[in-house]
């Protein structure tokens, strides 16, 4: 007798989310190659702020758009939202957890959280916009603890991020599942790009300009390196300290490192492919070593070696010269493993052909749906 499979697991994906950012697109795609029935109950929010600084969120006339938001989305769920068993919250969600847990418990069904990062060690750990003891830091710390108070279940990326959330929130170890970020592998995958002329050795960074990807200290490793007339650094991104990083290029006198605003989602794939080395995030945070971010990912699934720091995190999923390079954060330390690196172009290859295996293997968007499928059907629909 064939066992009774499981029926399609229905869902609505709720919130002010970034629609496009990869963790929401990464759920909501992978659910759907494995069989789930997903909805999209959102209202466009955090995507009309280009910036988020240190006075966002805070003025009244975002306050005043939130609150709008909120409206129109408690519309949409009981107008508009076909029937549906489980709701999701993505990132950013943290003050949609008031109105999800609400609609919930008014339709007695189950609240599954996926916050990706906390926004308190955000704002005040890592970017430090405001002070610890400052009275927005306490509302930030506020927000990220109820929010995980009020979820049956919280997706977050590695297990050092779940220890982070459980003692500085006080939320109980057994309402988190890890599920990788990963990356799309319709937009990112391995291209041909063999060249007559290996030289130089070209080293990429993609990403957002803030602390948490230790900007500085890459520019300091170039600095060391600016010798090496066969070595070129590309930075490509924009955001909080980019201005900062200009002025150490241009104070110090560099000439290996180009910076780029901006390169399309769609087009990135071919840039990274290009590149001998991508780099991951040198941060000094206590965040830096909690996460694996999206850099890591997509340089695996385009199948060249990564170089990132060493952190709890990153042992988690990467094997050091198997699946990727980690080096202790100092410019030093990372100036001599570039140096070795261009000289081990073999061994180059065959780790980003082991961190391609890698990701196949763990990190694309419908192994990442299956996770997530699996941990709601065993946590939240028993």
């Amino acid at each position: 007798m064939q066992p009774q499979s499981l029926p399609t697991l229905r869902v609505c994906y709720f919130g002010t989310y970034e629609q496009e950012y990869p963790r929401n697109r990464m759920f909501i795609n992978g659910l759907r190659m494995n069989g789930a029935s997903v909805s999209e109950c959102h209202e466009p929010f955090w995507e009309t702020f280009e910036q988020k600084d240190a006075e966002f969120g805070f003025s009244f006339s975002t306050i005043i758009q939130f609150i709008k938001c909120q409206f129109k989305l408690a519309w949409k769920y009981v107008s508009r939202t076909p029937d549906h068993d489980v709701v999701i919250v993505g990132f950013i969600g943290q003050p949609d957890m008031f109105l999800a847990k609400f609609l919930t418990w008014l339709t007695g069904r189950k609240l599954v959280f996926n916050p990706l990062v906390s926004i308190y060690d955000t704002v005040v750990g890592d970017r430090k916009f405001v002070s610890k003891t400052s009275a927005k830091a306490n509302v930030f710390r506020w927000l990220d603890k109820i929010a995980c108070q009020l979820a049956d279940l919280i997706f977050l990326d590695t297990q050092a991020h779940i220890e982070y959330f459980s003692e500085e929130f006080g939320i109980q170890r057994e309402k988190f599942e890890r599920v990788w970020v990963g990356a799309d592998e319709h937009v990112f995958k391995p291209v041909n790009s063999k060249q007559n002329n290996p030289d130089p050795f070209k080293i990429l960074f993609v990403g957002k300009f803030i602390p948490l990807h230790g900007l500085p200290r890459i520019v300091e490793t170039a600095k060391l390196l600016e010798s090496s007339a066969d070595i070129r650094f590309t930075l490509i991104g924009k955001g909080q300290l980019r201005e900062a990083i200009e002025r150490q290029i241009a104070e110090k006198g560099i000439k290996n490192i180009q910076i780029i605003d901006w390169v399309p989602y769609q087009e990135l794939m071919q840039v990274m492919s290009e590149a001998d080395l991508i780099l991951g995030i040198f941060g000094e945070s206590e965040k830096a070593k909690r996460v694996i971010p999206n850099k890591v990912y997509q340089g695996l699934a385009v199948g060249k070696p990564v170089l990132t720091m060493d952190s709890h995190a990153g042992r988690e999923l990467l094997v050091h010269e198997h699946t990727a390079f980690l080096v202790k954060n100092h410019p030093a330390e990372l100036a001599d493993k570039i140096r070795q690196l261009k000289k081990q172009r073999d061994m180059c290859d065959a780790v980003g052909r082991a961190g391609y295996d890698l990701f196949k293997e763990k990190l694309n968007t419908r192994v990442i749906g299956k996770d997530v499928l699996r941990a709601m059907q065993a946590r939240v629909l028993i």
